[in-house]
């Protein structure tokens, strides 16, 4: 039991260098799975490692864009392997571990056809289960994973840049039998007594171990693999040095002895699992390091954010869902809504995806999902998802297309055939026969080339999406040609219909910068007030009858901004 409160010192950062990690585990497990889950990966032959052109592709979905530069120039990277690795703990996928020996000569194992199997059941169970489960199932593996020679003593993490110490001699002495996930799991109680976004310095947390809790990593009395290993004391493990050839050996009769081990391990727990699991930020000194190996006293500073501790506490802010009058949705949540965000993508493209993901219904999505599923209610489905009604006009104009997918059949790169009866060979291509003479086709590129090597001549006209093309004159067809003289003399013929045309007049603020534009926009959604926002030009659009719920947000505003309002003449 964690005693007494810790009462860490706080850390000053203006000469240390910061370090955050900008990857999403989460997004990008699941964007590994779905990838894997795509096509046939397999893996190399002598490494087992992914090979460059899948890690290549997986870096473009990563949700940090520096992973592509990082795979362009080694041709792997670090985060993609270890989210690779991490989806086979986690069961997600599975592939051969062990490898083969091709002969009695063979050092070293290889693995021929090793392709990558997905585990869908599992994978399913798991994004179907809530959100803090989920994050309880992904940090449980990591904080049990310390298998060989996996963990902070010996191991640099993922996005770490603490060297270990020398692993030889790791599998005697107390390090087969060392509990790593009680050490571990100690050490995320202690931070979470840490104020969120409060930068600590790492020396006081290690001193507040030493003096209060100094065998939560190491027993004072620790099982030993081998009883020849006991004259080599609790530290019998560790040696330091300026190079590996001319090692110091730590006594536990040293006084600093605990910061050599212990310390050591505090600092790289740290840039960890912690920051990997995006729940820390944490602060390296910017000066050049002389002392023995494996460094210490790196890693400075650290602070936690609200995320972790609403994880630990099992507090997460639930997902929020905000269907936007210009057919945009906001999704809003702590952590990744893989679920949610896997139902939106069918509907609609992704502009950004971030704590806040926004998404934009396109009308192609929507009808191919209304082809494919019978039962689907997608005013229903986003309803439920936002728990609250849609926009008027989102509705109306859902609506209009639901009404458009019972009328007729979407057919995706497909064409429509007009021509002789008797055309040659021309059923392979064929879809549907509407008539003798026309029919739906598909591949029209290679129908294109395949009329035109049976010396046809065939014609390709594409149409606007506004207006039909004019055929060519002495082009024949079963469609009628317009005849814009007897339009005129029908159109003059008709009675004339009374019609109301009702204006509604937009206001749109520009913002020069997106966070003032952010805090606007959750303003005027908190104040019920319909808002289109067009984050590429930093712009919100209201009606003009909201006019008086602008005025309040942006009194309210006025306590952080000094907003002045001009007109763009």
């Amino acid at each position: 039991m964690m005693q007494p409160d810790p009462n860490l010192t706080l850390a000053n950062i203006k000469e240390l260098s910061v370090f955050s990690n900008h990857y999403d585990l989460r997004h990008d497990l699941h964007a590994y799975v779905e990838y894997v889950l795509d096509r046939d990966v397999k893996r190399l032959h002598r490494s087992n490692e992914l090979n460059r052109s899948d890690s290549k592709r997986l870096a473009k979905l990563m949700s940090d864009s520096c992973v592509i530069e990082e795979v362009e120039q080694k041709g792997y990277s670090k985060w993609i392997n270890y989210v690779d690795i991490l989806a086979h703990i986690f069961e997600f996928v599975n592939y051969d571990t062990e490898g083969t020996y091709a002969g009695y000569t063979s050092s070293e194992p290889s693995f021929p056809d090793n392709y990558i199997d997905i585990n869908a059941e599992e994978y399913e169970e798991f994004i179907d289960l809530p959100l803090l489960e989920q994050e309880q199932k992904l940090l449980d593996p990591l904080v049990n994973h310390y298998r060989d020679d996996k963990n902070e003593f010996y191991n640099t993490s993922a996005l770490g840049r603490l060297l270990g110490f020398s692993t030889r001699g790791c599998a005697t002495g107390i390090i087969p039998d060392l509990d790593f996930a009680r050490g571990r799991r100690f050490l995320l109680e202690v931070l979470q007594s840490c104020k969120p976004g409060v930068w600590y310095t790492t020396s006081s947390l290690i001193q507040y171990l030493k003096k209060h809790h100094p065998y939560f990593l190491i027993p004072e009395k620790p099982k030993y693999r081998y009883k020849q290993d006991v004259k080599n004391g609790r530290y019998g493990n560790f040696r330091e040095g300026e190079r590996w050839d001319k090692e110091i050996e730590i006594l536990e009769s040293d006084a600093d002895a605990f910061e050599r081990v212990e310390g050591r391990f505090v600092e790289r727990f740290l840039e960890g699992l912690p920051l990997i699991l995006g729940y820390i930020e944490v602060a390296y000194s910017k000066k050049e390091y002389k002392g023995y190996l494996p460094e210490i006293n790196q890693l400075q500073a650290f602070r936690v954010n609200d995320k972790f501790l609403h994880v630990m506490s099992g507090k997460i802010i639930e997902p929020k869902v905000t269907v936007q009058p210009n057919f945009e949705i906001h999704v809003e949540s702590e952590l990744y809504p893989v679920r949610i965000l896997a139902q939106l993508t069918k509907l609609a493209d992704v502009v950004t995806k971030d704590k806040t993901s926004i998404l934009k219904l396109q009308k192609k999505k929507v009808l191919t999902q209304l082809s494919e599923r019978e039962d689907l209610d997608v005013i229903r489905l986003l309803e439920k998802l936002s728990g609250q009604k849609l926009p008027q006009n989102v509705r109306i104009e859902l609506e209009e297309w639901i009404g458009a997918s019972e009328a007729f059949t979407l057919y995706e790169n497909a064409v429509l055939l007009e021509g002789d009866k008797d055309l040659p060979e021309i059923d392979q291509f064929t879809i549907q026969r509407i008539s003798p003479t026309m029919r739906i086709v598909h591949s029209p590129d290679r129908l294109f080339t395949h009329l035109e090597q049976k010396e046809l001549i065939p014609l390709h006209i594409k149409h606007r999406s506004s207006a039909l093309t004019l055929l060519p004159d002495g082009v024949r067809t079963v469609f009628h040609k317009r005849d814009s003289s007897v339009s005129k003399v029908k159109a003059g013929a008709k009675t004339k219909k009374p019609v109301t045309i009702k204006r509604e007049v937009q206001i749109i603020f520009h913002f020069p910068a997106k966070e003032l534009m952010e805090e606007f926009r959750k303003g005027l959604i908190a104040a019920r007030c319909p808002v289109a926002a067009d984050w590429g030009k930093l712009t919100l659009s209201f009606a003009s009858q909201y006019e008086p719920e602008v005025k309040k947000v942006s009194k309210a505003l006025k306590q952080d901004y000094t907003i002045k309002i001009e007109d763009i003449t």
